[in-house]
């Protein structure tokens, strides 16, 4: 059987063509119909964004007229801006307690003895100014020995300061430590210094919730949130916390690693002194280095004001030598929110801030200028 295709070449040409023509027509028209289903809606979102933004707006000036009618309203918004400044104003405020700390650790406690006569503190330069006199107290009486002890006891002083935490690392709140007697000492146990923990005072132990619910005979009762512990706990009733480790023994017990690293026993964690454990692995055989990195002191540390270095006598007619002093202190030392804060004395003589009370040895009358007649006063090169 034949076929025999009568339809010229150029026909069947045409044919696709046409074909391919009404094809692309066909999608010009729904990608057409679908631009205008696009813009249709894009027209709804946009009436409706408008009919929305209207009812604010007129939402808007209606809050408006009515916070304008407040009488109170600038005394409102000056009561606003305050109470948005307190938690500000809380972390830049300073500790002024801490001077005295501060003070009674550089002051020597050997036979030399310094007496303030008048003290200045610059809260804004953290600066203390030191009016006072030296005396040797002792032969030789060389008192310009005494105050350069005084500068170079004020160059190696440190400070410390950080944060108490249970044995899961949660820290303790400030006001559940007890960090000094009651004359501002601090506590001790051999060489250690220690601090007590009132963990039974409400909110005082993190690993407890105060404020839970506890079911009592099969009823549930809920603390109230101004219940206070009013009772008083006797210290044998505390947990000790050892602010400076107890090395071997935490050791030994897996409590502490020579990196200095303390895990699993309520300590101090300290933000100024690393320790170091080095010359082997058995307990007596570690030497325990202690490093503390803060400088109680900064920049010129202390300057003597020689114009007012001279020999004096005291209240008691004692030949003395008159000087001031200006100390600039770290501006962390003051800082209300560096917790736990001591001063640290070139031998290791400690004060706890906030708390130091006997402050009185530390003052005392301005001496007098020299009389006249007064040639050992007058003779420098004997204190020189």
């Amino acid at each position: 059987m034949y076929e025999i295709n009568l339809v010229p070449d150029i026909k069947d040409q045409m044919i696709k063509a046409q074909r391919v023509r009404n094809f692309i027509f066909f999608i010009c028209i729904v990608v057409s119909a679908a631009a205008v289903g696009v813009v249709l809606l894009l027209l709804v979102v946009k009436g409706a964004q408008d009919i929305k933004l209207s009812g604010q707006d007129k939402k808007l000036e209606q809050m408006s007229l009515k916070v304008n009618s407040y009488k109170d309203l600038n005394e409102l918004l000056t009561l606003q801006n305050q109470l948005n400044k307190i938690d500000e104003i809380s972390q830049n405020r300073k500790v002024f307690s801490r001077v005295f700390s501060i003070i009674s650790t550089l002051l020597p406690t050997s036979a030399d003895k310094i007496t303030i006569s008048e003290l200045n503190v610059n809260l804004g330069e953290n600066t203390l100014t030191i009016d006072g006199q030296a005396d040797a107290g002792e032969q030789p009486d060389i008192d310009f020995r005494v105050l350069e002890t005084f500068k170079k006891n004020v160059s190696v002083m440190k400070y410390d300061y950080g944060r108490f935490v249970d044995k899961n690392n949660n820290e303790i709140p400030t006001r559940c430590i007890i960090e000094s007697d009651e004359n501002g000492n601090i506590y001790r146990d051999g060489s250690s210094v220690i601090v007590y923990w009132d963990r039974e005072k409400k909110g005082c132990d993190p690993s407890r919730n105060d404020d839970e619910k506890e079911e009592t005979n099969g009823e549930v009762a809920l603390e109230s949130e101004n219940d206070e512990n009013t009772g008083v706990t006797e210290k044998s009733e505390m947990e000790v916390i050892y602010r400076t480790p107890n090395f071997n023994e935490w050791y030994g017990n897996g409590y502490m690693k020579t990196d200095g690293t303390i895990e699993n026993i309520p300590h101090f964690e300290s933000k100024c002194i690393t320790y170091t454990g080095t010359g082997g692995t058995k307990v007596k055989d570690i030497k325990w280095i202690v490093n503390n990195k803060c400088d109680l002191a900064v920049g010129d540390i202390i300057v003597i004001d020689e114009d007012e270095t001279t020999n004096a006598r005291d209240e008691n007619g004692k030949l003395v030598l008159r000087f001031r002093a200006t100390i600039y202190l770290n501006e962390d030392v003051l800082s209300f929110q560096n917790k736990h804060m001591v001063a640290v004395g070139p031998s290791g003589r400690q004060n706890m801030t906030d708390s130091y009370l006997q402050i009185g040895g530390m003052f005392g009358k301005r001496a007098s200028d020299c009389a006249e007649n007064d040639t050992e006063c007058l003779n420098n090169q004997k204190k020189s």
